[in-house]
């Protein structure tokens, strides 16, 4: 081969035939050691990221319970703990005033409201007066009536959201309480083309729970009323109590017009109960059956919506005993 001169240069090596074989396995040697290494790096840094995201993987689920965060921004992923600790002041900020606002405005509105439903009861009951006149009243004392039940609701599901209502525990007889809460609707008046009907699955047995006697008398209010504001021509409302595996059971049905598959399907998944809803026109907030649910977990219990045959609702709750 002939090429200018500079192009081609030529190193000539001689040594011991014996420096072959520890030659190449220095060779082999260095490279497995570097392999080594790399794994070792790999997984040291994995463990240090993995220590790193258990605190920020704890943050995040305490920030979708509305819990309070508090990470040390130091480490691996400080910045993404600084951010988790900034997002976690400020969802707490605005929850806190969420519920001062809504506790404010539940203070400022009762006492008005409780002049208009007086003097819309005086008037509504004073025979002198003309009957369009008492009629407008009436339909001011049962709007009023509504307005003061759905601020009560307000107060009542930003307390059990926030866990500001304390749960009062006692010792309730459940079939007792059944009886209460049926006595109440009753007293209070339900149009004549309902019907209650209410069964004891087991006749006779004493059973007990452990719960705020209150609070539960609200859920169940809450869902038979459900049943009435959203059947108007009217249903036949069963009401039932036993127990089944240290399970205290509740079960309220109607054969009214019942809920569509998805409709069931947010109440059942905790969606926002709001978006289930139909509009009419009138104002229809769900906030009955998020106390109902709110009331369910307060007290450690399951609540299941379903479809009864050939229609209607059920609603099946169960509190440990």
């Amino acid at each position: 081969v002939g090429l200018p001169p500079g192009d081609i240069v030529n190193y000539y090596f001689s040594f011991k035939a014996g420096y072959v074989r520890p030659l190449l396995v220095g060779i082999g040697a260095v490279f497995c050691i570097n392999l080594l290494l790399m794994a070792y790096l790999f997984i040291r840094s994995t463990r240090r990221v993995e220590k790193a995201m258990k605190p920020i993987l704890e943050g995040i689920h305490q920030l979708s319970e509305g819990k309070p965060v508090s990470l040390e921004e130091k480490g691996e992923l400080a910045e993404i703990n600084s951010g988790l600790n900034r997002a976690g002041d400020y969802l707490i900020k605005k929850d806190n005033t969420r519920a001062v606002w809504i506790r404010g405005i539940s203070h400022d509105i009762r006492t008005p409201l409780s002049v208009i439903l007086m003097y819309a009861s005086e008037i509504e009951g004073t025979s002198t007066l003309p009957p369009a006149t008492r009629r407008q009243a009436g339909i001011i004392l049962r709007q009023s009536e509504k307005l003061k039940n759905l601020v009560s609701d307000l107060n009542l599901t930003t307390k059990l959201e926030y866990s500001i209502q304390a749960i009062h525990i006692q010792s309730i007889d459940v079939v007792e309480l059944a009886r209460q809460v049926i006595s109440k609707i009753l007293n209070d008046g339900i149009p004549e083309q309902f019907e209650m009907e209410f069964y004891e699955k087991q006749p006779g047995r004493n059973i007990q729970l452990s719960g705020d006697n209150l609070l539960l008398q609200r859920m169940l209010e809450n869902l038979i009323r459900n049943s009435i504001v959203h059947n108007p021509t009217g249903c036949i409302i069963g009401f039932s109590v036993g127990s089944h595996e240290n399970n205290c059971i509740f079960i309220v049905s109607d054969n009214g017009h019942g809920m569509s598959e998805p409709q069931l399907n947010a109440l059942n998944s905790n969606e926002d109960i709001s978006s289930s809803q139909k509009s009419d026109g009138d104002t229809e907030h769900g906030l009955g059956l998020k106390i109902a649910r709110q009331i369910v977990k307060a007290h450690q219990g399951k609540i299941h919506f379903s479809e009864t045959k050939p229609h209607g609702l059920e609603v099946k709750i169960a509190l440990p005993t």
